[in-house]
């Protein structure tokens, strides 16, 4: 015979087998932070002084895992939240084939879509290009 109380047993120990998702913010993935996010849907992109980047001798790629500075590239190890933007630690950073010293990155808005870029010997407004 079948004691009342064990069905019920068996109930809850089959529910505890199953995990509730963990719910991740909108916008974001699993592996993406809240400030990576923004990082991604603010700044990404190409920008220089000028909006036709052609010619630009300072010219900056901001992209998801990557940042250009010219003729330097770096990887993103972390992307910390500003006041008015990110800080971004570049790491792995190589110009012209030779390593070059690890840096932090600032960018921060500018206004009508321009960035303020500071770190790593640049100080500068840029816009985006739109060729």
């Amino acid at each position: 015979m079948i004691r009342p109380s064990l069905p019920f047993a068996l109930v809850l120990s089959l529910a505890s087998c199953v995990a509730a998702p963990t719910l991740v913010p909108l916008g974001t993935n699993a592996s993406t932070s809240p400030t990576q996010t923004i990082y991604r849907q603010s700044f990404v992109g190409r920008y220089s002084p000028s909006p036709i980047c052609a010619g630009q001798e300072l010219q900056v790629e901001l992209a998801p895992e990557s940042v250009y500075v010219g003729e330097t590239g770096c990887n993103i190890a972390r992307v910390e939240r500003t006041s008015n933007g990110v800080a971004l630690s570049l790491t792995a950073c190589r110009a012209e084939g030779a390593a070059q010293p690890d840096r932090t990155l600032s960018v921060t808005e500018a206004g009508d879509g321009a960035l303020r870029i500071e770190g790593g010997g640049v100080a500068s407004t840029v816009q985006p290009c739109f060729d």
